[in-house]
C-alpha cells in the first residue's frame, strides 16, 4: 500500500499547467478533480495502512476503505478529460473498472469467512495492481512524459502522409480508433497496456 504514494504524481502536473502560461478553464477543473482525487486515495491508502490487524473490526474496516476507494475511482473514471489528455480518458477508466473487480473480489472473499479462498485474495490484488498501474501511466501522460514499460506500444502518428498511402487500424482488422493526439497508448485484453 506503501506504493500507493510513489505511484501518483499529480502536483507535478498542477505545476506543468501552471507553467504554461493561459488558462484553460476546462483543464484547471480537471486539475482540481483531480488533485482531490488524488488527496482521498492518499488518506485512503494511509487509513488502510494503520488499520490494527489484531482487531476484530479489521476485515470490516478494510472492506469499507475499499468501498470507499472503489467510489473515488468511479468518479475518477467519470472525469471530463481535456481535449489535450484525450488518451487518459480510457486508462481512467480501466483502473476504475480494474478497482471495481478487485473490491468485488475482496468482499467475496471476507464477506463469508467459512468460504474464505485465497485465490480470490490473489485475483483481488491483481486487479488492484492493474488499477494503480493504470494511475501510474496516468500520472506519467499528464506530466508531459512517455510510459516506460515492456507492455506498452506507442503509436505516432505521421502528420504529412497522405490518407491514401497511411496505413489506419481498420485497414489492418484493427479495433483500435487513432485520435488527434501524437501519442497514443492502448490496452490489451489481460489488462495490461501494451
Amino acid at each position: 500500500m506503501k506504493k500507493l504514494y510513489l505511484i501518483i504524481a499529480f502536483f507535478l502536473f498542477a505545476c506543468t499547467l501552471v507553467g504554461c502560461g493561459k488558462k484553460d478553464d476546462e483543464l484547471e477543473q480537471y486539475r482540481a478533480e483531480m488533485e482531490a482525487f488524488t488527496n482521498t486515495i492518499n488518506e485512503l491508502g494511509t487509513a488502510i495502512d494503520n488499520i490494527d490487524t489484531g482487531s476484530d473490526t479489521c476485515v470490516e474496516e478494510l472492506l469499507g476503505y475499499l468501498d470507499e476507494m472503489d467510489s473515488a475511482f468511479t468518479a475518477m473514471g467519470d472525469l471530463k478529460v481535456p481535449d489535450q489528455f484525450a488518451n487518459v480518458e480510457e486508462l481512467a477508466d480501466d483502473a476504475s473498472t480494474n478497482l471495481s473487480k478487485s473490491v468485488s473480489l475482496y468482499h467475496q472473499a471476507f464477506d463469508n469467512p467459512e468460504d474464505y479462498d485465497p485465490q480470490l485474495v490473489n485475483a483481488a490484488l491483481e486487479y488492484y495492481n492493474r488499477a494503480f498501474k493504470r494511475l501510474d501511466y496516468i500520472g506519467t501522460i499528464l506530466q508531459g512524459d512517455l510510459p516506460e514499460d515492456e507492455s506498452i506500444t506507442i503509436i505516432y502518428e505521421e502528420e504529412d502522409a497522405s490518407p491514401d498511402t497511411q496505413s489506419t487500424p481498420e485497414t489492418e482488422g484493427g479495433d483500435d480508433t487513432t485520435s488527434e493526439e501524437d501519442l497514443q497508448t492502448e490496452t490489451g485484453d489481460d489488462g495490461t497496456m501494451e
